[in-house]
């Protein structure tokens, strides 16, 4: 009867795990724009610090359930941790996957560092050319996550595989134009088939003062050492458009080496006259060297250059252009740990 009793235990224990996992990244980092520099240490450098659990339960007959909680934090200077990164709960099974709650838009996939040299992170990240410019009274909310999200995943077949994500803007209808602000609907499709690697994506989020919405397409190629990459964006807010097109690479030089770069080419167009946005161009190169599956030492360097007018761009959070067409630089080295 004991012996039974506990391989009954044993057996629901096999069928359910929690994780906890993070990441903890610091760096130096230095910038300089029109004449003026900064120093400091800086979290993110190649990835984003954070703090998660997750957990699984095999329900049997091929369905799984899941939750995952992560929330995000700064290495070099630790404060409160919210969970405001991913926030879910899931069912997977032979129809694919169902995430509810808050998660990233489908549009974002294509901007991580799977499709883009850098990613998200570090000075020559993807959000400082491929993040929508607010205008008109509209900041987007949803250009990375959106909350009180349904999130589907097909099943891959063949190598295609589509996400549709609808997130509710949560307002009471009685509030008048600004009834649907929030309000997200997206889907992306993807290809993935040896070395190569396509996908498309889209996703609007309404807003009163000006709908925002956003579209990009990636590919990539691995040919040898060096994965090939192309990603094109286009961000519109109400009657403003940012047009991003990027070539880059990551290319093994040894094991534990990879050399990355990339050049982004920004066009701006219906901003109002005497706006400082404008065209931009970015140059950034990098190095990432893994000490071992879990630590990596990494530098960069980059460039932003606005264009005509444009004072908008800048390299990583340092200080701003005060002259039009000038340009702003910075380069970092740092440490990342995963656990």
């Amino acid at each position: 009867m004991a012996s039974a009793a506990l391989l009954a235990l044993v057996n629901a224990q096999a069928q359910s795990t929690v994780t906890v996992f993070g990441v903890a990244d610091v760096g130096y980092v230095h910038t300089s724009a029109s004449g003026v520099s900064k120093n400091q240490l800086a979290s993110d450098g190649n990835t984003s610090s954070r703090l998660g659990f997750r957990g699984t339960e095999d329900l049997g007959g091929g369905l799984m359930a899941s939750f995952w909680l992560e929330g995000a934090f700064s290495a070099d200077a630790p404060g409160t941790l919210s969970l405001a990164r991913r926030s879910t709960v899931e069912l997977k099974g032979s129809f694919g996957e169902i995430r509810l709650g808050r998660d990233y838009v489908p549009t974002f996939t294509s901007l991580t560092v799977a499709h883009h040299p850098f990613g998200t992170n570090g000075l020559g990240n993807a959000g400082q050319m491929f993040y929508p410019v607010a205008a008109g009274g509209t900041t987007s909310s949803t250009h990375v996550r959106s909350n009180n999200g349904i999130n589907y995943f097909t099943p891959t077949v063949g190598g295609f595989q589509a996400n549709l994500m609808y997130a509710y803007g949560e307002k009471n209808s009685n509030v008048g134009v600004t009834k649907n602000d929030d309000t997200y609907f997206g889907g992306r499709v993807s290809y993935g088939n040896g070395p190569l690697n396509l996908a498309y994506a889209t996703g609007k989020t309404q807003y009163a003062t000006g709908d925002y919405t956003q579209s990009n397409f990636a590919a990539n190629y691995q040919m040898g050492p060096a994965k090939l990459m192309f990603l094109w964006g286009e961000n519109k807010v109400g009657a403003t458009k940012t047009t991003s097109t990027l070539i880059g690479t990551q290319y093994k030089v040894s094991d534990a080496g990879e050399v990355r770069a990339s050049y982004t080419a920004l066009k701006a167009a219906g901003f109002a006259a005497g706006s400082d946005v404008g065209d931009a161009s970015q140059v950034t190169i990098g190095y990432v060297h893994n000490l071992s599956k879990r630590t990596a030492l990494y530098t960069n360097y980059s460039v932003v250059d606005n264009k005509g007018v444009g004072k908008k761009f800048v390299v990583g959070d340092g200080n701003g252009v005060t002259t039009a067409g000038g340009n702003s630089t910075g380069y970092q080295f740092g440490v990342r740990h995963s656990f």
